[in-house]
């Protein structure tokens, strides 16, 4: 059952482009991994090896994120093999031809994502804005 706006010929250029994607992301998280392998080999003195810990601090940091969107990619090319490529995972709606040629992972309308987005950010505000109060709950 193929639900996707999306001729064959349309489908197969999205699922090029993120092969192309895939394939962009774990070269520079190689390049990465083998720049730190080298900083290893020739950190020196304790100031060289704070900057090295800052540094591999923040490589993880953006490695966390392209690992979403490894995974955002993943689900993409499932979903062509399911047929459902192209339509919001929210609401059901096609998802914008310019939004999937700038974005082809998406997953969501610009309108679902703005929403889903406010709706993660207000999760996380709540939940950012309790006090703890140890193991058992209250004082």
């Amino acid at each position: 059952m193929s639900n996707t706006p999306f001729s064959k010929a349309e489908l197969e250029s999205y699922k090029q482009k993120l092969h192309e994607k895939k394939a962009r992301i774990l070269a520079e998280l190689q390049g990465q991994s083998e720049a730190r392998s080298q900083q290893q080999e020739e950190t020196g003195d304790l100031a060289d090896l704070a900057t090295e810990l800052l540094e591999r601090e923040l490589n993880l940091s953006l490695s966390e994120s392209e690992k979403q969107v490894l995974m955002d990619i993943d689900r993409a090319l499932d979903r062509i093999k399911k047929g459902s490529y192209g339509i919001c995972i929210d609401t059901g709606v096609a998802i914008s031809k310019a939004r999937l040629d700038a974005i082809p992972e998406a997953a969501r309308t610009v309108e679902a994502q703005s929403k889903y987005d406010k709706e993660l950010q207000a999760k996380r505000v709540r939940n950012s804005s309790y006090p703890s109060f140890g193991a058992q709950g209250n004082l």
